[in-house]
């Protein structure tokens, strides 16, 4: 039966891709459901949800109000709790029952910004599809409705978007990213969505250059590409020679030259001919990059079941429909390494002497692994894989 999970948990969904953007930026955020969506988030996507707060609702969407259509008690409840809450804006997220009697969010967005005065983001998003799609949706909508025009105005700056804790974690690997960053020559970092503010944020398109570093950055820094004329990078520095290109690639933005201390760095070889990397396709590509440049491994394919945008898409990258995929996958390719979420080893059919690197990826195994990040960017990610790529050594078999 295509699509059929039976191994695999629920992925996150596009709604929890929002909320974790919109998480640290002063909004209020309702979720159009009956309250189990709500518990989702809050419950198994959001770990900063444990020891930090947002305004998350639930709407407390209930059976008759979905069949007579009735939104005032929904709008009277937003209403009121934004007179009391004072927040900067309110967004509102659908969910799979108000997507079966299609719901019309924009009038409802329209109809709460001239009764609260604030502004009203409205996300079209059902439950179904993941949370790639979601953050992809709320990135390009900050970028449209949040971001200022300068009028040519440019300093030093530069702006991290598309990092989310659903695929970076919480916050390690991105002042880690930010350092190398400041090491190129720039002044101030903007990390949208982790810690950089709406009022900051308003002022990015002072930037010189954008870094993408997850699928969901895409449409965002095309957009600025396309109204302000900023530059984007597409990746995360893992590894020791690719943490060197990016600190040049992003140097020469400013018009610097900049030689990477790790520059001098000796390649050494991987016993691994071949390698499959699962996950999100910007984290994936860059796990890659690692491995050929640090590593000097030729064949490295990428699978997923998230989307795979096709300008940065390679030959041998495949899109996963569902689990049978994957298992055929890993038969037919006789990798010698397979790098992933720790809940895919479940779904593989692998050679004797295969060898497997634990990748955690929040989206997928939530809170199983959640309070046990690994730091991936710079070096940090070299010795990583490396320590998994020779045969004997620190790598699980499969």
């Amino acid at each position: 039966m295509k699509g059929l999970f039976k191994v695999l948990p629920p992925f996150a969904p596009d709604y929890s891709g929002v909320c974790s953007v919109l998480y640290n930026l002063g909004g209020m955020v309702v979720v159009h459901d009956a309250g189990g969506c709500t518990g989702n988030i809050t419950g198994y996507d959001e770990p900063r949800w444990y020891g930090n707060d947002s305004a998350i609702f639930s709407s407390e969407l209930r059976e008759i109000d979905a069949v007579l259509g009735d939104d005032d008690k929904m709008i009277k409840k937003i209403e009121d709790a934004a007179n009391v809450l004072q927040r900067g804006f309110i967004a509102l997220l659908g969910s799979p029952a108000p997507m079966v009697i299609g719901e019309d969010y924009q009038a409802l967005a329209c109809l709460l910004e001239k009764r609260t005065g604030l502004p009203v983001m409205a996300f079209d998003t059902n439950g179904i599809n993941y949370y790639d799609s979601g953050a992809s949706m709320a990135f390009l909508e900050i970028a449209r409705r949040f971001v200022k025009p300068t009028w040519g105005t440019t300093e030093p700056l530069v702006n991290i978007i598309g990092a989310t804790v659903l695929d970076l974690g919480q916050g390690g690997n991105v002042r880690k990213m930010s350092s190398l960053l400041k090491r190129a020559g720039f002044e101030r970092v903007l990390c949208w969505g982790m810690d950089a503010g709406m009022e900051e944020i308003a002022g990015s398109a002072r930037a010189v250059l954008n870094v993408v570093a997850a699928y969901s950055g895409l449409a965002a820094a095309r957009f600025m590409e396309s109204e302000y004329g900023i530059p984007y990078l597409v990746g995360i520095p893992i590894g020791s020679a690719p943490a060197a290109e990016f600190i040049r690639s992003a140097a020469a933005v400013l018009g610097k030259k900049k030689v990477a201390e790790n520059d001098i760095f000796v390649k050494k070889t991987c016993d691994a001919g071949s390698v499959l990397v699962i996950g999100e396709q910007v984290m994936s590509n860059s796990i890659r990059e690692c491995l050929r440049m640090d590593m000097g491994v030729e064949r490295v394919d990428v699978a997923s079941f998230f989307k795979l945008n096709s300008g940065i898409r390679e030959k041998g990258d495949v899109q996963l429909e569902q689990e049978a995929d994957l298992l055929v996958l890993s038969k037919e390719g006789n990798y010698d390494l397979v790098v992933g979420d720790p809940l895919y080893r479940n779904l593989l059919n692998m050679k004797k002497g295969s060898r497997y690197v634990d990748f955690p990826h929040i989206a997928l195994s939530s809170r199983l692994y959640w309070d046990r990040p690994i730091n991936f960017v710079g070096e940090a990610g070299y010795k990583l894989l490396y320590n998994y790529c020779q045969a004997g050594q620190h790598g699980m078999n499969c």
